[in-house]
């Protein structure tokens, strides 16, 4: 089934020439354009099938980091910009990839793929890990078995994941909110755009930040009330 996807520019030829691309892409599926991000925020709670967002990032109503912080459901995020400069700022919301204008088919076709890696391997991932000790992980070359129990917190880098448990870093082609999505908040919580944190694994907690084994992460300011509610639940 081919992924259903929104174009959200102000730029009515950058619309046009990703409108095009999706276009010939079989794997793609163009639900609507828009060139006001705060329609695109409306059609997105009437419509959660979208799996994926090409999204400008200097439009006048609504930044399109703005849009990512408020938006609301999982579609991937394809960050389309003449910018360069935002471009850590579009990762650490976990956008897939960011394209420079003006877009080459070919790198376009490149991001695509990476998101429908990324789709192949939530697929993959057991939801069981709700219930279950263990999860399988899929690295670079092999799938790994994890014990929850192992894990200590994970942290996201870019395009990765990475799981940390007492003797090893293993890294994932996978977002946070996917992990976030399967695994129990009675186990783990949230403390940062980019840190999960096993709740049994915390030492101490010092202002805001979190000691657990021999690492240091920190609770970010939206993130606090959730962990301190977190912890007395655990």
């Amino acid at each position: 089934m081919a992924i259903q996807c929104i174009v959200v520019d102000d730029e009515p030829l950058s619309i046009q020439v990703i409108t095009e691309f999706i276009r010939k892409t079989p794997e793609l599926e163009l639900l609507q354009s828009f060139s006001n991000p705060l329609q695109a925020l409306a059609f997105l709670k009437q419509e959660p099938q979208v799996g994926l967002i090409f999204l400008d990032i200097q439009m006048p109503e609504l930044t399109g980091i703005e849009f990512m912080q408020i938006r609301q459901g999982a579609a991937d995020i394809i960050i389309v910009s003449a910018y360069d400069e935002y471009a850590l700022d579009g990762f650490q919301y976990d956008a897939t990839d960011y394209l420079l204008k003006p877009v080459s088919f070919e790198r376009f076709a490149k991001a695509v793929q990476k998101v429908l890696q990324k789709n192949t391997q939530k697929e993959a991932a057991p939801t069981a890990a709700l219930h279950n000790e263990f999860i399988f992980i899929r690295t670079d070359k092999r799938i790994v078995r994890v014990n929850l129990g192992d894990i200590l917190y994970l942290e996201a880098l870019r395009n990765y994941v990475a799981i940390q448990t007492r003797t090893q870093k293993i890294l994932t082609l996978q977002n946070l909110r996917s992990f976030e999505e399967i695994l129990s908040p009675q186990r783990f919580v949230r403390v940062h755009k980019s840190f999960i944190v096993a709740i049994d694994k915390i030492d101490s907690v010092e202002r805001q930040r979190i000691f657990t084994g021999p690492h240091t992460v920190p609770i970010g300011d939206t993130y606090v009330k959730q962990f301190y509610e977190a912890i007395r639940m655990g």
